[in-house]
């Protein structure tokens, strides 16, 4: 029977799982871009597939600002999941609960480091 247990696990595990994230922004508005394809506009909810050893690169951009990159693979780990069905969070293992919130704070785009005034972070 736990044979059995870790077959499902490990099939499961390699074909990925849903990954829910909430992304918010200062200021709200920013496009939120996983790959090419607009999935969204901050503050919301996006579902992306997790597939261990697979990155999950996500872009929010505002005009006018620097855009953020960020990294959503590294949210989940194996450990992680199996922490969540250890604590029963089965929200967050169905995803139908965020598992994390990424908040981005944009700066406006500025010269070379070194060459900003205390100005051109406020």
């Amino acid at each position: 029977m736990g044979f059995m247990r870790f077959i499902i696990l490990g099939g499961l595990l390699s074909i990925g799982c849903a990954h829910r994230v909430r992304i918010e922004s200062d200021p709200p508005g920013a496009s939120i871009k996983v790959g090419q394809e607009l999935v969204g506009v901050t503050p919301a909810e996006i579902t992306v597939k997790w597939v261990p050893y697979k990155r999950i690169p996500v872009k929010i951009d505002i005009p006018g600002r620097r855009s953020v990159v960020l990294d959503l693979s590294k949210d989940l780990s194996l450990m992680g999941l199996a922490w969540q069905g250890l604590t029963l969070q089965t929200g967050k293992l169905a995803g139908t609960t965020p598992r994390s919130t990424h908040r981005a704070q944009f700066v406006r785009h500025h010269g070379p480091i070194g060459t900003w005034t205390p100005e051109d972070v406020k």
